[in-house]
């Protein structure tokens, strides 16, 4: 069972005495070696132990389970593993979705899974077979067949990388005996003080999210902080079984991230308070699928909470984000590139 690691907290005086331009590398190298140092922990005892075979990355949204899942994968054939990695976000079978009372859709419910699906792919796999696994495209929604997709394959001793949600749900690490498996959860651990606190772990992921979905999924803030209830209350329902499920809690804060995603992200809570105060704000990509349409869940609810974030994000100093390492975490919600799912 894992515990979380002991929560890391930051003042915003931390922040801004860092910021000199030595001590401000010195504090990004220190985070990132933190970072990785966790990630070969996990790596060596997976490589050392030839009864693992799987190893389920489990961890709430804007977490960083992509990254470190990739560097785990990297990191273990390093050390003479093979590994794969396969998504459980590709796995999305996106039919008939729960809607809050409010016309939120429940995207992050284990419902919406192919769990079927996942489990005989991935006993395939561990088996030894090569297996095409399919692929989820989050622009349109649906399920994509890649022709030009690669075959993954581990061979009869190698691990696969499981990463998603709903790694460590019974239906699909409960097929295994645990002594072949295991269990890693990954989330933001932090504070970010004031004169009391100002951010918490779940504000730092939101936070990300709004990064990231502002360059990723073409949704602004706004929509975004409309669709956050609906992630923490789904989240909630999964949240202690897959920690107490987990063998290690990994922290994915980095002490120096609210400099660049705090500042990222009041821009584009800024813009969206700009577009929405001159009637121009598109409605929601989140509730596209709300019957009887509707633009935003609460609107009104949004927009306050925005307005909030701003007064507490302007306290925060900034520094560019050509300052992250090319390989961090950050990258994941910044880069054009990310492949984070929901």
């Amino acid at each position: 069972m894992a515990n979380l690691s002991d929560k890391i907290q930051i003042s915003i005086e931390d922040l801004e005495e860092i910021m000199g331009v030595y001590k401000l590398q010195e504090f990004i190298e220190r985070a990132e070696t933190r970072f990785i140092r966790q990630t070969t922990e996990i790596a060596t005892r997976v490589a050392d132990d030839d009864r693992v075979r799987v190893v389920f990355v489990s961890g709430p949204t804007s977490s960083g389970k992509t990254t470190f899942t990739d560097r785990l994968v990297t990191k273990l054939c390093e050390l003479g593993k093979p590994a794969a990695r396969i998504s459980l976000d590709d796995y999305y079978a996106i039919s008939q979705v729960p809607f809050d009372e409010d016309g939120r859709p429940d995207y992050e419910s284990e419902s919406n899974l192919d769990m079927r699906l996942a489990s005989i792919d991935l006993a395939r796999l561990v088996s030894g077979e090569a297996v095409v696994t399919p692929t989820f495209d989050f622009q349109v929604r649906d399920r994509i067949v890649d022709e030009n997709k690669p075959a993954l394959q581990v061979g009869e001793n190698g691990v696969v990388v499981v990463e998603g949600l709903h790694g460590l749900s019974q239906q699909i690490a409960g097929h295994f005996p645990k002594e072949q498996y295991v269990g890693v959860f990954i989330m933001p651990y932090a504070s970010v003080m004031s004169d009391n606190r100002l951010l918490d772990s779940d504000d730092l992921r939101m936070l990300r999210r709004i990064v990231r979905d502002v360059r990723h999924r073409g949704a602004h803030a706004l929509s975004t902080i409309d669709y956050w209830p609906m992630i923490t209350k789904s989240e909630q329902n999964y949240y202690s079984d897959y920690l107490t499920r987990a063998d290690y809690h990994v922290n994915s804060f980095l002490i120096y991230e609210p400099l660049i995603i705090a500042s990222t992200a009041y821009r584009d809570i800024r813009d969206s308070l700009e577009q929405y105060e001159a009637n121009t704000l598109p409605p929601s990509v989140f509730m596209s699928r709300t019957k009887p349409p509707k633009p935003f869940a609460d609107e009104e609810r949004a927009v306050a909470k925005a307005r909030m974030l701003l007064t507490w994000l302007s306290k925060i100093p900034s520094a560019s984000s050509n300052r992250i390492p090319p390989n961090s975490i950050l990258n994941e919600f910044l880069e054009e590139n990310s492949k984070e799912g929901e």
